[in-house]
């Protein structure tokens, strides 16, 4: 039962593959090059699996330990992988930022979560290069990209160096050994005041990572995002599961409206995530005589506008899988077929979902109400906001995860 636990927890996913199938290419990731020409780096289980044990060694000589933070501040990078299985392996907290933020926002969120240090790609680190002076409690940075560009900060060295040290012999235990430990702080959006920093335990991650099947997936899909790994949706529902199934996931490095069916042909993707802006924008882009010359067979999307549903299923000859979920909790789906047009369907079997009035009583059907989440067992699925215990609770009111 303890090992059972532990394969929701991503370094054991990871471990567990490139224990049996180390050449096993499971992650691609994708950049438009100047000429309009694809560059790709991958990721088989056993080159993350070494790559985190790499970044684990470092973050530990580094003097991180058990439940320190630092932050992820990058484009859609195979290192960013590795640095969340080596924030595993050492058992220290990662937390994903935006690379577009920038000013106060970013200096708020760095100084809230107390990193200690920070992974960057080289197109955000001008926005970090200002801010150092006044962030004392950055003690290193490591710069994904252009080597040149870190060379002149004291704090920093090239991500690339940590990668290609040795691989530690023998190799570094898993020190996470609880799935309720914390894997990350994934920050809200921020649109009401600052953002709220959202304490995610590894449970979480994998049981999203869990859902593959229920999402129809099969192990010789090939999953295919283009939002960023520095938000819930590519990284849990994208990711987890790619990881979990031992799929072939293709990132691209940032959201390309413009290539992203040449994309999914040139990778043999079968299924992708959008939101629902994303659709509106790729249905927006002229029509092609070869739309629905693709691979693609399902679209697993949050919020597809009702009135472009079927003609967005028929235009690209796929199928639209709707669903809802917050980072903080609670999912549900609309496979194909199966609920109206608009729907966001119903929760898995894991979950309860209700509709609630201002006094909690239940409402009936066409009332509005606010959408609520129980586990099936009748418990109510955790939620921690960091230091801020009030909004936690609030969020859990009467053993309900509130929406």
């Amino acid at each position: 039962m303890e090992d059972e636990r532990k394969q929701s927890m991503l370094p054991y996913m990871v471990a567990d593959w490139a224990g049996r199938e180390p050449n096993r290419k499971t992650l691609t990731f994708v950049e438009v090059g100047p000429q309009g020409e694809f560059l790709d780096e991958t990721r088989t289980y056993g080159e993350l699996w070494n790559n985190g044990q790499r970044v684990a060694q470092a973050l530990q000589k580094s003097g991180m330990q058990a439940n320190d933070r630092f932050a992820i501040m990058a484009q859609n990078h195979p290192e960013f992988v590795d640095a969340m299985v080596g924030s595993g392996i050492a058992n220290t907290t990662f937390v994903p930022i935006d690379p577009r933020s920038q000013g106060k926002k970013l200096k708020f969120m760095l100084e809230f979560t107390e990193c200690r240090g920070v992974v960057i790609d080289n197109n955000a680190l001008a926005a970090l290069r200002e801010l150092l002076p006044q962030l004392e409690h950055i003690e290193w940075v490591w710069v994904i990209g252009d080597e040149a560009l870190s060379k002149d900060l004291d704090v920093a060295r090239p991500m690339a160096e940590i990668l290609s040290a040795p691989v530690p012999d023998p190799a570094l235990p898993i020190a996470a050994k609880d799935p309720a430990d914390d894997m990350q702080m994934l920050f809200t959006s921020g649109t009401t005041g600052d953002p709220k920093a959202i304490i995610g335990p590894y449970q979480r991650f994998g049981n999203i990572a869990a859902l593959g099947p229920a999402f129809g997936l099969t192990e010789d899909d090939v999953t295919y995002s283009g939002l960023s790994l520095t938000h819930a949706n590519a990284q849990l529902i994208t990711l987890g599961i790619t990881l979990k199934m031992g799929m072939h996931g293709v990132f691209s490095r940032k959201f390309t409206k413009s290539r992203l069916w040449d994309i999914t042909r040139e990778y043999g993707c079968t299924q992708f995530n959008l939101l629902g802006g994303m659709t509106t924008a790729i249905y927006s882009e002229p029509e092609k005589d070869n739309d629905a010359d693709n691979p693609v067979r399902l679209v697993v999307s949050a919020g597809m506008p009702p009135a472009i549903w079927k003609k967005f299923e028929k235009r690209f000859g796929l199928r639209v899988y709707e669903f809802y979920g917050m980072a903080e909790g609670g999912v549900s789906m609309n496979p194909p077929d199966t609920g109206p047009i608009g729907s966001m369907g119903k929760p898995p079997e894991s979950l309860v979902a209700k509709i609630f009035d201002e006094n909690d009583n239940e409402c009936p059907p066409g009332e509005t109400g606010e959408l609520v989440f129980q586990n099936a067992d009748g418990s109510c699925p955790p939620i921690t906001y960091y230091k801020n215990s009030e909004k936690s609770d609030s969020m859990k009111k009467n053993g309900w995860f509130r929406t």
